[in-house]
């Protein structure tokens, strides 16, 4: 295994620099252009996994981003927006920084987060876990995970709240320290997302605590979130 890793080393070929670190916002919000909407046309309703269309208005809290309604348009009256917190263009490196001003001024140098997956497919958890990889490194703002509620400013929530979590949701939300900022983190914290019918979903979290903050995205990107965060904060001071 050293000799490999040598042999690497050697090659001097790396697959990722921070140039190539830029990462998409994933498909934006779908909007319908009613001038162009062909009266009595309600393909794109119909199609809607989630029923986040009505009346040709598409709910961005329900929204999977599957973009099945632009697809079966047959006039291509369907085009897209930026999901509504991603407004603005800062990088990752301003965003990073603004985060550090905004927690130095408003969480005394230091932001802990409890995480809680309330029933959720993981896709969110795996874009929550990006954030204290090397590319994104959360932690470097003064940004933590705490194991104990007790310790947290600020609740992260993924997830539909299946029945058999509702109960283990609110008793952390309890534990937390008032008051307590709580972000639902994708389109099934958000809204309930595709299973928000069944019979063992509790409909999204704001069914079962306040929610300061939506990020609606399946899933949302590692910038959203540290983008949400940053709008928390913001609202704790």
């Amino acid at each position: 295994m050293l000799n490999l890793i040598k042999e690497i080393m050697k090659s001097k070929i790396v697959t990722e620099d921070p140039t190539t670190w830029k990462e998409s916002l994933g498909r934006g919000l779908p909007v319908l252009d009613l001038n162009n909407c062909p009266a009595g046309c309600s393909r794109c309703e119909q199609i809607c996994p989630t029923g986040a269309l009505a009346d040709k208005v598409v709910d961005p809290k329900v929204c999977i981003y599957c973009h099945s309604c632009r697809q079966i348009c047959p006039v291509d009256a369907i085009g897209e927006t930026d999901i509504p917190l991603m407004k603005g263009s800062l990088t990752l490196e301003k965003l990073g920084q603004t985060l550090r001003e905004k927690i130095k001024q408003v969480c005394q140098r230091s932001l802990h987060i409890r995480y809680v997956d309330a029933g959720a497919c993981n896709a969110c958890d795996f874009e929550i876990n990006a954030l204290t990889n090397p590319i994104y490194d959360l932690q470097q703002y003064g940004v933590d995970f705490v194991a104990s509620p007790r310790h947290a400013d600020l609740l992260v929530v993924t997830g539909v709240v299946t029945r058999n979590l509702e109960i283990a949701l609110q008793k952390t939300y309890a534990a937390c320290p008032k008051p307590t900022l709580v972000i639902a983190i994708g389109s099934c914290a958000c809204g309930g997302g595709i299973f928000k019918d069944a019979y063992a979903a509790g409909g999204g979290v704001d069914k079962h605590l306040p929610v300061d903050l939506y990020v609606p995205g399946c899933p949302p990107t590692p910038i959203q979130i540290i983008k949400a965060i940053l709008t928390a904060i913001n609202r704790k001071k």
